[in-house]
């Protein structure tokens, strides 16, 4: 579960794809090798949800694309393939498109997600992987998540 590092000399390295709630609270991680296309990603992340978007009270055979729950992500997200797989997976995506005009919030949501990374990171083990298993170092992954979940609740990281 590593792969060539595009950006560090084509080191093997893991990548984190994490799903965040808007204060940075991880709600879902999949874990896969560097090399990994952030797009490529999205439906299995959406599927790593921890807590799921209520379902409609009424099922609608041909639901509006506009009634979706929504999903923000930074800018390698941004594509039509990303767009659908996100969509299939029950979700309207949200992300800056390549040669579009910077939004008002965008970078709002981006930090969100990198505040997510930064919690995670306190954990040694997960900053620095030692298991050689990925299904491994998922669990302490999730593990990592749960525990910054008991923080927040003991200590409150927000007002």
């Amino acid at each position: 579960m590593t792969g060539n590092n595009p950006t560090d000399r084509s080191k093997c390295g893991t990548a984190i794809h994490l799903a965040t709630e808007e204060h940075g609270l991880p709600l879902g991680a999949v874990v896969t090798g560097a090399n990994a296309n952030d797009g490529v990603q999205t439906r299995d992340v959406l599927d790593a949800l921890v807590i799921r978007p209520p379902e409609p009270d009424v099922p609608n055979g041909a639901p509006n694309p506009l009634d979706l729950p929504r999903v923000r992500a930074d800018g390698a997200y941004g594509n039509g393939p990303t767009r659908e797989r996100a969509e299939a997976a029950g979700f309207r995506m949200l992300a800056p498109s390549r040669g579009q005009t910077r939004r008002p919030g965008v970078g709002r949501v981006r930090c969100a997600v990198e505040r997510g990374h930064a919690f995670r990171s306190q954990f040694g083990r997960v900053a620095r992987r030692f298991d050689r298993s990925g299904k491994r170092y998922l669990g302490w992954v999730q593990l990592a998540s749960a525990v910054i979940f008991i923080r927040h609740k003991a200590n409150g990281f927000f007002r």
